[in-house]
C-alpha cells in the first residue's frame, strides 16, 4: 500500500557519502557507526540513507544519515552536519521480513503509483530504518511533483 503525504522531518543530522559494491552495503554501515563513536555523537532518531541509484550494476551511491543528540559535530571529523532535514510532498510504503525481494516489490509499487497519478520523482530512494529487537521494517518514500508542472505537487484531491 502506498501512501501519500508523507515527510521526513529530524534536527540534529549527521550525513556521510559511500560509493560501494552492494556486498559493502554492511560495512558502510559499520563505518558510519564508527565516525559516530568517534565524534562521541549521541544518536537522537532511526538510521536512514538515500539511495541515488537502482542497483543493476551491484554498485550503490548513497549517504547515510543519522539525527543525533549535539547541534554540531567536531570539526576533525568528515561528517557532515545539517541542523534541519526536511522533504514533504513523499509516498511511502513499507517493507517487513525478506526485505531484499520485498523492497524490488515496494519500489515496484511506488513507481506503478507514481506513473498511474502523473507524478514526478525528484528525489533518491529513503529508506529509513525502523522497528525494535521482535520486529524490523523499512519505509521507504520518495518526494514527487506533478508531471504538468503546478505548484501543488500532490493532487489536491486525494
Amino acid at each position: 500500500m502506498v501512501v501519500e503525504y508523507e515527510t521526513i522531518e529530524y534536527r540534529n543530522v549527521v550525513m556521510s557519502t559511500y560509493d560501494i559494491h552492494v556486498s559493502q552495503f554492511e560495512m558502510a554501515l559499520e563505518d558510519f557507526n564508527e565516525k559516530l563513536t568517534d565524534a562521541h555523537l549521541t544518536v537522537k532518531g532511526p538510521l536512514f540513507y538515500a539511495l541515488y541509484n537502482i542497483p543493476f550494476d551491484e554498485r550503490m551511491l548513497i549517504d547515510i544519515y543519522m539525527p543525533v543528540e549535539q547541534s554540531n559535530v567536531p570539526k576533525d571529523t568528515d561528517l557532515t552536519f545539517q541542523s534541519y532535514f526536511y522533504i514533504d510532498q513523499m509516498l511511502m510504503t513499507r517493507v517487513k521480513g525478506q526485505f531484499e525481494a520485498n523492497t524490488e516489490k515496494a519500489y515496484d509499487e511506488l513507481f506503478r503509483h507514481v506513473m498511474e497519478n502523473g507524478y514526478k520523482i525528484s528525489s533518491p530512494i529513503f529508506h529509513i530504518l525502523r522497528g525494535d529487537d521482535e520486529m524490523q521494517w523499512v519505509e521507504i518514500k520518495i518526494k514527487v511533483f506533478e508531471e504538468d508542472g503546478e505548484a501543488d505537487d500532490l493532487k489536491q484531491e486525494r
